[in-house]
């Protein structure tokens, strides 16, 4: 019986993709046992996603979960106390040459949040992990470097999965020196191509970010007492962006046709394609949302585990709303696309901070429910702190005429998949890019581009207008659906589980 252990982070935007990749293993081979080991937060994710498995797989068996000791990835980055401050102050901020060059000398710190004993203790739990499993294969976050450098020190067979982009492993090893003057660096905000008047800042960036990976205090802290405690060297998500182990095998959740353009793609790098979590069905798991989506086309806004919303921001969402339902051709029923009825929508809205409770209400008489009040009565729109399915389900439902989301990868993967135009609204880092490609791949817009990392009615509102309504909205439409279709031929998530197994066939023949 194969043996396979995925080692992840506990957010989310890591931690799907492995949850997608259990499922498809098994899928792929009833018998192969799957090992599951990451921080508390994403285990019942994990028990949901072996149900969901065992349930589409009859004989297979359901995955073990094994709890690290220690603090997570978030955790950690919240615990680093004055860098974290910084941090936040910068994402709050437009993107300006400052900003971004302020972002740079704190970037390391998001990379690897671990210091010291904290990184020793999550990395001696890893080693248990391994002892009492003893996998054939261990497939690893790219952002879990505890892991990464117990894999390499140990020498241990495994395999990063990773829910980035061709772009963010590849551009660095482009030839013509194109990561400094094609490719916008993370977090600039700037468009693709580099407009030529920005080059000079982007490479700029691209030096900074060089200089703080190797300069940065704590992390050279860290990497030191790595080596006296462990003997080992530290592994980051940089050191496999500019210099990957030799014979270490990187799977990429997305591929060329839906990324930048890129001149060479690295043999070590395998472009898999989006990689999508299965989930239960929106009528499985609640009924009455089901019914509810199934009357009309509607707009989804789900903005990511992070992003949150203060009320004078969400204010200026509800008037982007308004805007959209003010238009005539959503005043009575009718037809967008292939989905009859009134326009209607669907707004996930986190109003906390990290580990605060909200701090407005969307009840009656408060600001935002008096200016959607008749929307709101009408049942037309839909205000949510959480959603019971989840998000890819709603897009999969198939009335959905346009996500509006953050630009995390699988935000905009799921999108993307499900043939559903979005409009992109970024608030840092790689999700800049996100709604980059959007634009580029002509399959929606960037929603805040004058606004960010923020929105506002007058931006958005035509914006949303022209992907749901506008003149191009069945183009955008078509494009998204040709694109969904080329990824559904070879599905990312069953490439992926593929290559896993082979790397295993590999070893047992060498």
């Amino acid at each position: 019986m194969k043996k396979v252990l995925l080692a992840t982070n506990s957010e989310y935007g890591q931690a799907n993709v492995f949850l997608a990749v259990g499922h498809a293993l098994q899928a792929l081979d009833k018998d192969v046992q799957i090992h599951f080991t990451s921080f508390e937060a994403i285990s019942k994710d994990v028990s949901t996603s072996s149900e969901h498995s065992v349930k589409c797989t009859p004989g297979a068996e359901p995955w073990a979960f094994h709890l690290l000791d220690g603090v997570s990835f978030m955790d950690s980055i919240h615990a680093s106390g004055e860098a974290t401050k910084r941090l936040e102050q910068v994402m709050r901020q437009h993107p300006t040459f400052s900003s971004v060059m302020a972002m740079m000398s704190v970037f390391p710190t998001m990379l690897l949040p671990w210091r010291n004993s904290a990184f020793v203790e999550v990395y001696q739990s890893f080693a248990r992990v391994i002892d009492e499993v003893q996998p054939d294969i261990i497939v690893v976050d790219s952002l879990f470097t505890p892991a990464l450098t117990a894999c390499q020190h140990l020498k241990l067979k495994h395999i990063v999965l990773s829910p980035n982009t061709l772009k963010d492993f590849a551009a660095a090893l482009q030839p013509r020196g194109a990561v400094l003057w094609k490719y916008p660096v993370m977090g600039s905000a700037f468009e693709f191509p580099v407009p030529w008047r920005k080059i000079p800042a982007n490479v700029l960036y691209c030096l900074a970010q060089i200089y703080h990976a190797l300069t940065d205090r704590e992390i050279r802290a860290t990497k030191g007492h790595v080596k006296r405690e462990l003997g080992a060297d530290l592994v980051t998500f940089e050191t496999l962006m500019f210099r990957a182990p030799a014979g270490l095998k990187i799977l990429i959740a997305n591929r060329s046709e839906i990324d930048f353009p890129l001149d060479v793609i690295p043999a070590h790098l395998t472009p898999c394609g989006p990689v999508i979590r299965p989930v239960p069905a929106v009528a499985d798991v609640d009924t009455e949302l089901n019914g509810w989506l199934s009357r009309g086309p509607t707009v989804f806004i789900s903005l990511g585990t992070h992003r949150y919303m203060e009320e004078d921001e969400a204010l200026e969402m509800v008037g982007a709303i308004k805007q959209l339902l003010s238009e005539p051709a959503t005043q009575k029923e009718g037809r967008i696309g292939e989905v009859s009825g009134r326009l209607q929508v669907l707004w996930k809205l986190k109003r906390g901070k990290p580990h605060e409770e909200p701090f407005y209400e969307v009840g009656p008489g408060t600001k935002v429910y008096t200016a959607l009040q008749a929307e709101l009565e009408s049942d037309q729109v839909r205000i949510a702190d959480w959603v019971k399915p989840q998000p890819s389900a709603v897009l999969q439902a198939g009335t959905v005429v346009c996500s509006i989301n953050h630009g995390g990868a699988n935000s905009f993967h799921d999108a993307l998949t499900c043939a559903v135009p979005q409009v992109v609204l970024p608030a840092w880092l790689d999700c800049y890019d996100f709604a980059n490609r959007a634009e580029l791949l002509g399959i929606g817009r960037w929603g805040n581009k004058k606004a960010m990392p923020y929105v506002t009615k007058d931006e958005l509102g035509p914006i949303l207008v022209e992907v749901v309504l506008g003149p191009k909205a069945s183009e955008m439409r078509t494009r998204v659906k040709d694109l969904a279709e080329l990824c559904g031929k070879t599905p990312g998530v069953t490439v992926a589980a593929s290559n896993i197994l082979d790397e295993i066939k590999r070893s047992e023949n060498e």
